[in-house]
């Protein structure tokens, strides 16, 4: 008689390969609930833009934006009743979205969000909303951004804090307008930059530079007979830009689907790639021509309302990031950043990810977000660890971590509850 050889596994493997089962068995479940709840009646959709704000000025499609600050935590400690209460530091922070992409990229969700991390380091964080363009703003140019929306929501932001100073972040075009400001209007009320994923040197681009290159010619009659350059085609053009990751990245979402976190990071980032805004027509002509095309940046030829933008004018503290896999603002094209402004303490971190990745992404907290918050709170002051009023000098946790757990907590509840039920400016015109 033959014995199967099943039968010669000993106890301990037995146990193993139960455990694997099980582990299986479960993953499977977790990927069909998901699947269900994100994909289906969509029940647990993340919620972008969320963070409690006051807007502080408002023009046309313009607004500025301040994020509040966290209310204050009370607790009892023997007789006495002891407060902990958020502070801001005294310098804000001006954080510039790209075009195309709503502010929201900085707050996709409640428990990774940019904003949030910021806010609740202490820094006092303000953000622009530059609108939704229509046919009215076709001939809002990069003068425009650069002579009048970037340095309205400047005097907005310090005229609302208080201060004399700021900083500026932006991503990616954001970080390029907080260059342009402080190049043309050399502002030394603008106290320290941090660009993400910007690009200087526009020859170093890639397959941008030579679209660039073969559009050139005929780049003039296409934007008159298009217009506004639609947000679809700008998500269509980033997505082809990305390459394989535009494919690859649904395999990932196969794999982890049982992974909730994942499921809705995902989704967000999805939401954010499918979602971007139409971009202005004589802004893109303009950007294409001599930023992109002229590679103007880089040699100071730009001119804005009649001010040459030179960044050799720059002498604010600055730190830049790049991505290693950023195939939009290439590791070559951003580096030498460091090298056209002319402060003293300048810095370029490149970082792991793509052009995603890199301010949204899931190691984005620890890559980007934390040593910019550390490098900020060290040149606009120390880092808040709450006040706390009351009689006695013992402290609980810091009130961020509360926070960011309390966070994390509530926004796991509709899937939670799901997973029950089956058992994510422009002016008006010109």
């Amino acid at each position: 008689m033959i014995v199967p050889p099943m039968l010669h596994l000993n106890s301990v493997t037995l146990r193993r390969l139960r455990t694997l089962a099980h582990r299986a068995a479960d993953r499977t479940i977790l990927s069909l609930v998901n699947l269900a709840v994100y994909y289906g009646d969509k029940t647990a959709q993340p919620v972008m833009g969320t963070a409690p704000r006051d807007t502080v000025f408002s023009r046309g499609k313009l607004s500025v934006h301040r994020l509040q600050v966290p209310s204050a935590d009370e607790y009892e400690l023997g007789n006495g009743v002891h407060r902990i209460e958020t502070t801001r530091l005294p310098v804000p922070v001006l954080v510039i979205p790209p075009l195309m992409v709503r502010p929201y990229v900085y707050d996709l969700r409640p428990e990774h969000s940019m904003l949030r991390f910021m806010r609740n380091a202490g820094l006092d964080v303000f953000v622009v909303d530059f609108g939704v363009p229509d046919r009215n703003d076709e001939k809002v140019s990069l003068d425009d951004y650069v002579t009048d929306y970037v340095p309205t929501a400047v005097d907005a932001t310090l005229r609302a804090s208080g201060s004399s100073q700021l900083a500026i972040v932006g991503y990616c075009m954001g970080g390029i307008f907080g260059l342009l400001h402080a190049g043309t209007w050399r502002d030394d009320r603008v106290s320290a930059l941090v660009t993400i994923g910007s690009p200087v040197n526009f020859d170093k681009m890639g397959i941008v530079t030579l679209a660039a290159r073969l559009g050139a010619p005929g780049i003039d009659p296409i934007i008159d007979a298009i217009g506004n350059v639609p947000g679809s085609l700008s998500s269509l053009a980033f997505k082809l830009i990305s390459g394989h990751r535009t494919f690859t990245r649904y395999a990932d979402l196969a794999a982890n689907l049982h992974d909730e976190d994942y499921v809705r990071g995902f989704t967000a980032i999805n939401t954010w790639v499918n979602d971007m805004i139409p971009y202005p027509k004589e802004a893109f002509r303009q950007m294409f021509k001599e930023v992109v095309h002229g590679n103007k940046l880089l040699t100071n030829e730009l001119v804005f309302g009649g001010r040459p933008c030179d960044l050799r004018a720059i002498q604010c503290p600055l730190l830049a990031f790049a991505g290693e896999d950023d195939n939009v603002a290439t590791p070559a094209s951003t580096r030498e950043i460091v090298d056209l402004v002319a402060s003293t303490d300048k810095q370029l971190i490149t970082v792991p990810g793509g052009h995603v990745a890199i301010v949204a992404g899931g190691q984005a907290p620890q890559r980007v977000w934390k040593p910019a918050v550390d490098w900020l709170c060290a040149r606009l002051g120390s880092r808040n660890e709450g006040v706390q009023t009351g009689p006695s000098t013992l402290r609980p946790p810091p009130l961020a971590e509360v926070r960011s757990i309390e966070t994390a907590r509530k926004s796991s509840q509709p899937m939670r509850a799901a997973q029950r039920r089956h058992a994510p400016a422009l002016r008006s015109g010109r």
